[in-house]
């Protein structure tokens, strides 16, 4: 007989997260997802008609790599001899 393992309920890795636990995971603001949703530029999903929005990891990590601005240019100072 095979023994299953059992984990706490806090330790458990769910595929969905609503808006609270997506920003936290990805260090933004509530409402700067809920404005991203609302844009199109981020994708979620809706449970129970209008209420709740939950998004998948993944779909924050692309809107993320999405919206990353890219690397400001290096500026190199030359001295010129006195």
């Amino acid at each position: 007989m095979r023994q299953c393992e059992t984990r706490p309920m806090n330790e458990l890795v769910t595929t969905w997260l609503t808006v609270r636990e997506a920003a936290a995971y990805s260090k933004c603001a509530t409402k700067t997802l809920y404005r991203a949703i609302q844009q199109g530029a981020l994708k979620a999903a809706r449970v129970g008609g209008r209420r709740k929005i939950v998004l998948k990891r993944e779909w924050i990590d692309a809107y993320l790599e999405a919206s990353a601005e890219a690397p400001a240019t290096t500026i190199r100072l030359v001295q010129r001899a006195a």
